[in-house]
């Protein structure tokens, strides 16, 4: 199962780097690469995933295979930096900052849809990435389901100029079981938070690729969700971790050694 290959392959970085994890979990302090920012430490705990949270001894972030710590040690170093490299990485416009569990509400009661990371351009845009690390490889029903109150209202994804998505989204609200990896519905509850902010926007899901059948198999539900969105798609990209590191090797510099060779040996050379 892809997920425990994720899971083995982070036991033996953590093994190599001299950590002993208990159940798959380090402190904090093992599990990054830095001592988080204080920035960073804010956003976790303003977000509503409790990733700092202790419960039973334990807070979510100190997994290994925690997806908002694999997103905050690629992006939390670019905090008080050159953002020129993500910039180019994610093929945006010149950035003016970064956030974490970033909300955008959809005009519905309940919680909003938290955004693991967000890209702020100096125009004023906003590019909003969903991050995965091992979630999309766990079995759930639940990747097409939309609760009833996105449909209290006609066209709730048309009305903020998302027609494709609104296609999908009734598609999936008679048959939710037509993604079996992709949370087709989060990345539609995200498009609709981020179409109701009023600023220029993109989505992107960024995922960890597992080598073999797994990673295939989610590849081909990404590329299905672009095709049923249609010219929504405009608004929606993904690309796989092993990707954004690889543009983003080349245009690091000499005083980038230390988090280059630390994601290289924790993330992406023992893959598989």
């Amino acid at each position: 199962m892809a997920s425990n290959t994720i899971r083995e392959q982070q036991a033996r970085w953590a093994r190599r780097a001299g950590w002993i994890p208990t159940e798959g979990y380090l402190t904090l302090k093992e599990n990054f690469f830095t001592p988080l920012s204080a920035l960073s430490v804010r956003d976790l705990s303003c977000g509503d995933g409790g990733e700092l949270v202790t419960k039973n001894g334990r807070c979510k972030a100190e997994a290994l295979h925690s997806s908002a710590t694999l997103a905050c040690n690629f992006f939390d170093y670019w905090r008080g930096r050159d953002l020129s490299a993500l910039a180019e990485v994610f093929g945006t416009e010149a950035l003016c900052g970064l956030q974490f569990e970033v909300k955008f509400p959809t005009g519905f009661r309940g919680k909003a849809p938290n955004l693991d990371v967000v890209l702020f351009g100096r125009s004023g845009s906003i590019l909003g990435i969903e991050s995965k690390f091992t979630e999309p490889f766990h079995g759930s029903k639940l990747k097409g389901f939309l609760k009833p109150k996105y449909f209290e209202r006609p066209d709730t994804w048309a009305t903020v100029g998302l027609p494709g998505c609104q296609h999908l989204a009734d598609d999936l609200r008679r048959d939710p079981n037509q993604f079996k990896l992709l949370d087709a519905a989060q990345l539609l509850k995200h498009m609709l938070g981020l179409a109701s902010s009023g600023s220029p926007w993109r989505l992107c899901c960024l995922w960890y690729r597992p080598v073999g059948e797994a990673g295939d198999r989610h590849a081909t539900e990404l590329a299905r969700f672009i095709a049923r969105i249609g010219d929504d798609a405009s608004r929606f990209s993904e690309l796989s971790y092993q990707e954004a590191f690889r543009r983003l090797v080349v245009r690091l510099g000499s005083g980038d050694e230390a988090y280059r060779n630390y994601l290289a040996d924790r993330y992406f050379n023992d893959a598989g």
